[in-house]
């Protein structure tokens, strides 16, 4: 194991070391066989011819012994071998390395390989163990023939150390070379090694870098080899994934900005009813987060129960299911959720619920149904009064002078309250589409609100009302359309004058800031009720409404108000205390 943690290098060095040892001691044990076959072959033909010799010297002497045994020792000490002359028998007739006494203790020598094969007329050759010599001896026996009739057998013998002695001064230059070659391949091979670790760090730093997105540094490799063919195709590769990385970041910023930017609310979960995503739409509807919603289920972070059964639907009928549900909390929301069921799962998400808040909508059907039928019934009154009034003077009324002027002045102020009622839906209409331009100039507040208050000198005088007007003095100029301010002070006078008391006061005073001026009109009356403010701006609205038909009031001077101010970018508000009168102010901005 501690061999495969060490680098690529150092392993290909120690395997390709080790090849070539054992190429080399191969080499040196097949060369070594094949020098010690060859020159045992050549000992053996060498030995055959000087024992053809030695049959021929020692044929003649066979009949005589003593001889026989001189000449073979004189001819063992020249030829350096040992010589040994046998009967047919196996009986030693002559020794070399014996004495004539000697020979009769010598064993019977017919069982030896190479003299039964003389005996058999054959050339016997034989490598063993002399126990004569004490060491491996090469043995070459011929027989000494009389026509086919055996007289004998000469044999001639070497010790095969020769060839030992041969061999070693052959492997010592190879065992010299070897280590030689070794040395050189180590060296090379440490060279090569360190050149092909440096190549290959070179590529492991730029690829750490490619794991990181570091797309900033190329591969930088010389020569025309594999590690060349692979430095290229990885800076191709991370050129490749660079461009493929930077369109899925591109598409990924795409989907979350229009994710982010939706004001719907959009969750994805999964086949389990698991968030697996959510924009920040729906993290605003339900209040929860994200990150801490990830493997939650539905119903625990919406904790809506109906939603549930409209997701289980969709899941049921795989096809994709509406429904409404309503939100309770401190602000009632009311929200259509799309449940898309998707065929094939992206990422574990099973479906997609889309939630579109309905809750402004439904709001302003239901001021579009109050309208209709506030306007309806503020149509129907006068209406119904003039037709009443109408058919009583037809059916002879009339002919009464007295009853007639009566009815007539009726017909006639019920005809101007549907008059003045037409008159300011009309008006509103036209404000709220932006039928109506605004003409805006310069209008000074403070000399235009004297001659406002003119037009209602004599109401104010019939109520005994009093007027305190500080806005006079310097002057207090807006921009804006004059006829259009000449209407929100009117509305707001008439208001003022309409609900206040007998004897009361009328305040107006103005406050100016770098971001505009604010003026406001504040009253004696009878106030509004609390729970009433925040919808004394809507048409028809009343607080008391029996008190306000009895004044001729449409209910829509108020609405007025609210649009000719946002018209001009500012704003109309109102407070009030039950029964200590109300303040009512608008914002002109600068």
């Amino acid at each position: 194991m501690a061999f495969l943690q060490t680098g690529f290098a150092k392993r290909l060095l120690a395997l390709y070391g080790i090849v070539f040892v054992l190429v080399l001691f191969v080499t040196d044990w097949t060369l070594s066989r094949y020098l010690q076959q060859r020159d045992l072959q050549q000992l053996q033909s060498s030995l055959t011819h000087q024992t053809t010799l030695i049959r021929e010297i020692a044929t003649p002497l066979l009949g005589d012994v003593p001889r026989l045994q001189s000449e073979i020792k004189k001819l063992s000490e020249v030829i350096r071998l040992r010589i040994t002359v046998i009967d047919p028998e196996g009986a030693i007739l002559a020794d070399s390395s014996e004495t004539v006494e000697g020979l009769s203790k010598m064993d019977n020598h017919a069982t030896r390989p190479e003299v039964a094969a003389a005996l058999r007329k054959e050339t016997g050759i034989s490598i063993r163990y002399s126990m004569t010599v004490r060491t491996r001896m090469l043995y070459v026996a011929l027989p000494v023939l009389d026509r086919e009739r055996v007289l004998g057998v000469v044999r001639a013998s070497m010790p095969v150390t020769r060839v030992d002695e041969i061999l070693s001064s052959v492997s010592r230059p190879v065992i010299f070379t070897a280590l030689l070659g070794i040395l050189v391949v180590v060296g090379a091979g440490m060279i090569f090694s360190h050149q092909l670790t440096k190549r290959i760090r070179r590529i492991t730093s730029v690829a750490e870098r490619y794991a990181r997105e570091d797309w900033s540094e190329k591969i930088l490799m010389d020569g025309r080899d594999e590690l060349k063919m692979l430095a290229v195709t990885m800076n191709q590769m991370a050129a490749t994934l660079r461009s493929r990385i930077e369109d899925l970041e591109t598409e990924k910023e795409k989907l979350s900005v229009i994710l982010s930017n939706m004001t719907e609310g959009v969750i994805a979960i999964s086949r389990r009813k698991q968030c697996v995503m959510a924009n920040p739409a729906a993290e605003k509807i339900f209040e929860f987060s994200a990150a801490g919603a990830q493997s939650k289920g539905l119903i625990e972070i919406t904790r809506h129960p109906l939603l549930e059964q409209i997701v289980d639907q969709a899941f049921r009928d795989q096809k994709t299911v509406s429904g409404e549900i309503q939100l309770s909390g401190k602000i009632k929301k009311i929200l259509r959720v799309n449940v898309i069921v998707l065929e094939s799962h992206v990422r574990d998400i099973g479906g997609i619920l889309v939630f579109h808040d309905m809750t402004e909508l439904r709001r302003l059907e239901n001021i579009r149904r109050e309208f209709v039928a506030n306007v309806s019934h503020e149509l129907r009154t006068p209406l119904t009064t003039i037709k009443g009034f109408i058919e009583t003077l037809l059916d002879g009324a009339a002919k009464d002078p007295a009853t007639r002027e009566k009815f007539l002045k009726i017909v006639a102020e019920e005809t101007g309250r549907l008059g003045r009622l037409v008159e300011d839906v009309l008006t509103l209409g036209e404000i709220e589409q932006g039928v109506a331009l605004l003409r805006k100039e310069t209008v000074d507040l403070a000399s235009e609100l004297p001659m406002i208050l003119e037009r209602f000198k004599l109401r104010l005088q019939e109520r005994r009302i009093s007027v305190e007007n500080r806005l006079s003095g310097k002057p207090l100029e807006v921009s804006g359309d004059r006829d259009k301010i000449h209407q929100v002070f009117v509305n707001l006078l008439d208001n003022a004058i309409k609900f206040n008391k007998p004897e009361g006061r009328i305040t107006v005073w103005s406050e100016q800031e770098s971001k505009g001026i604010t003026v406001t009109i504040e009253d004696t009356g009878t106030g509004i009720p609390e729970d009433s403010l925040e919808r004394v701006f809507e048409r028809f609205f009343r607080a008391d409404k029996s008190h306000s038909k009895e004044l001729g009031g449409t209910g829509l001077g108020l609405a007025i108000v609210k649009h000719i101010m946002e018209a001009h970018g500012g704003h109309a508000s109102c407070q009030s205390t039950l029964g200590q009168g109300a303040r009512f102010s608008v914002f002109f901005p600068s």
